[in-house]
C-alpha cells in the first residue's frame, strides 16, 4: 500500500517539475542524481556489512552512520570538479549542477540510515519512503510552481524533504543508534572494502550511461526524455519494495519458503505495474510535459528493462542472503574469492561493462550519422533491456542449482490473466475518457480516471480468484490499524 501512494506522490512531483521546467532545464536536473551515485559509490563500504552485521545483531548503527557522513563531505571536492568538467562539454547549466552539491551529504546520511533500517525493521523503510515522496509535493509546488525557482527550486525541495525523512528515518534507528562510536568496526569495513566496492561497482559502470550520452551528444535533450520516460516506466521499480525484507530474512537464516512468498508478492505488484507504464506511456507522458509525448515507445522499453532488472536483483540478494563466508569475523581471501559475495558481483560485472561498451559505441556510431536524439535514446534503451534479458536468465539457472524452492507460477498466471483484462477494458474505454488537452487541469482528472478504472479491475479480479489476495488484503488493513 505504501509503494503505491509512493507511486503516485513520486509522479505527482515529477508532473510539477516536468510542467514548470523546459526540457533544457529538466536535461540539467537529470544530470545531478547520476552525478552524486558516482561519489555514493564509496558509500557501498559502509552500507554491504551495516546490513550484514544489524541483521545478525551486531551493534555497528553509530558508526557506520558517522563514518558515512565523514565520507560525504569528502565526495564533495569530487563532485564539483566532474560538474566542470561535464558542462565543459555539453549544455548543461554549470553553476545549478555546483549548487546541486548540497544533496551530497543528505543522499549519504539516507542512505546509510536506510540500510540500518532494512536490517532492523524493514518495513520501516516504506513509511519514511512516503513521508518523503509526500513531502516533495509541497515544497515543489512551493519552489518550483509558485515562486518559480526553476532547477534550483527543485534542489530546495528535495534538500528538504530529505532532511525530513532523515528525521523519521533517525527515530526509527534509534535502537541501533545507541552504542558508540567503535573504530575496530570502521577498520575492518575498511580492510574488507575490496568485496564491498567489488560489489557495488558494477551499479557505478551502470550510471555512467547517461554522463556518457551527454559527453558524446553534447546535450541534455535526449537526457530530458530519457528521464521522463523513466519516472513512468520506473512504476515497476516499486514492486521491488517486496524484497526489501527478503535479504535480512535469509541472513538471519530464515526459511526458503520466504523466496516463494517473496515472488509471489512480487508478481501481484510488478506484472500490473508493467502492464500500467506500457498502456499508459503516452498518455503520462503528455501529462508529465507534452513536449516528450512522442518518447512513448521509450517507456514501453525501460518498463520491460525494469521488470527484468527488478527480478535479477532479487535473485542477486537470495543468493548473497543465502552464503555465510562473512560470518567469521575474519574471513580468509581464498574464502570470499570462492563465495557467492564475490560470483553474483563478477556476474554483474560482466553484465554492466558489456551494456555500457554497446550503449557508447552504438550512440557514438548513430550521432556521427546524424540520428534523431529520439531515436538516439530509443537504440540506447533497448541495448539495456536486450542485456538484461540474457543476464536474469543466467542468474535464474544459478539459483536454482542452490536453492530448493517452487516458484508461484499458478498465482502468476492468475496475475497476468487479471493485467490482460484491465488493459483490454483501457483500450475499450480511454478514447471514450482521454482526450489530450494541454491544460493540466482538463487532462489529469481524465487520466486519473482511467488508472482508477484499471487499478480497480485488477483488485477485483484478483481478490475474485486469488486466496492470496483476500489474505494480502486482511494484513494491509491490520498494518494500518496496528498501534505499533
Amino acid at each position: 500500500m505504501v509503494g503505491l501512494i509512493s507511486v503516485i506522490t513520486g509522479l505527482v512531483f515529477t508532473l510539477i517539475v516536468t510542467r514548470r521546467l523546459v526540457p533544457e532545464e529538466f536535461g540539467t536536473w537529470s544530470l545531478i542524481v547520476p552525478m552524486i551515485s558516482y561519489f555514493l559509490i564509496t558509500e557501498a563500504i559502509f552500507d554491504f556489512w551495516t546490513i550484514r552485521q544489524v541483521a545478525r545483531g551486531e551493534n555497528v548503527g553509530r558508526t557506520s552512520l558517522l563514518s558515512s557522513l565523514i565520507f560525504s563531505f569528502g565526495a564533495i571536492p569530487f563532485y564539483l570538479l566532474l560538474a566542470y568538467v561535464i558542462s565543459g562539454d555539453s549544455t548543461a547549466d554549470l553553476d545549478l549542477l555546483i549548487f546541486g552539491s548540497i544533496l551530497v551529504p543528505v543522499f549519504f546520511v539516507s542512505q546509510i540510515l536506510t540500510n540500518i533500517n532494512t536490517a532492523h525493521k524493514p518495513q520501516k523503510t516504506s513509511y519514511s519512503l512516503l513521508v518523503f515522496e509526500v513531502i516533495k509535493i509541497p515544497t515543489a509546488l512551493a519552489f518550483v510552481f509558485f515562486l518559480d525557482l526553476g532547477v534550483v527550486g527543485v534542489i530546495i525541495s528535495i534538500m528538504i524533504a530529505y532532511l525530513i525523512k532523515i528525521a523519521v528515518q533517525i527515530h526509527f534507528a534509534k535502537p541501533k543508534l545507541k552504542n558508540k562510536f567503535n573504530f575496530l568496526y570502521l577498520k575492518r569495513w575498511i580492510k574488507l572494502s575490496w568485496v564491498s566496492l567489488y560489489s557495488a561497482f558494477p551499479r557505478l559502470i551502470n550510471s555512467l550511461d547517461i554522463m556518457f550520452y551527454t559527453l558524446i551528444t553534447g546535450s541534455v535533450i535526449g537526457i530530458a526524455y530519457y528521464s521522463a520516460s523513466l519516472a513512468i516506466a520506473s512504476l515497476v521499480v516499486h514492486s521491488g519494495l517486496i524484497s526489501q525484507a527478503l535479504y535480512p530474512k535469509l541472513l538471519a537464516k530464515g526459511s526458503h519458503e520466504h523466496i516463494k512468498e517473496n515472488f509471489s508478492l512480487l508478481m501481484y505488484f510488478g506484472i500490473p505495474l508493467l502492464g500500467i507504464a506500457v498502456i499508459f506511456s503516452k498518455p503520462a507522458l503528455f501529462a508529465l510535459n507534452p513536449a516528450y509525448a512522442e518518447g512513448s515507445l521509450i517507456v514501453i522499453i525501460l518498463a520491460f528493462k525494469t521488470f527484468f532488472l527488478i527480478l535479477f536483483k532479487t535473485l542477486q540478494k537470495v543468493l548473497i542472503g543465502i552464503d555465510e563466508v562473512d560470518v567469521e569475523k575474519n574471513p580468509k581471501f581464498a574464502n570470499l574469492i570462492r563465495s557467492k559475495l564475490f560470483s553474483v558481483s563478477t556476474i554483474r560485472y560482466v553484465k554492466s561493462s558489456i551494456y555500457l561498451g554497446l550503449m557508447i559505441t552504438i550512440v557514438i556510431s548513430l550521432h556521427s550519422l546524424k540520428f534523431s536524439e529520439l531515436d538516439l535514446v530509443i537504440f540506447w534503451t533497448m541495448t539495456a533491456l536486450l542485456i538484461e534479458i540474457p543476464f536474469f536468465i543466467y542468474l535464474w539457472i544459478l539459483l536454482k542449482r542452490d536453492v530448493s524452492f517452487s516458484f508461484p507460477y499458478a498465482n502468476t498466471v492468475k496475475y497476468v490473466g487479471a493485467t490482460l483484462a484491465f488493459i483490454l477494458i483501457f483500450f475499450i474505454t480511454s478514447d471514450l475518457i482521454i482526450t489530450y488537452q494541454e491544460s493540466i487541469y482538463n487532462f489529469l482528472p481524465e487520466l486519473i480516471l482511467q488508472l482508477a478504472i484499471c487499478i480497480g479491475v485488477y483488485l477485483l479480479i484478483t481478490y475474485v480468484i486469488d486466496n492470496k489476495t483476500k489474505i494480502l488484503f486482511k494484513s494491509i488493513i491490520q498494518e494500518i490499524f496496528s498501534k505499533e
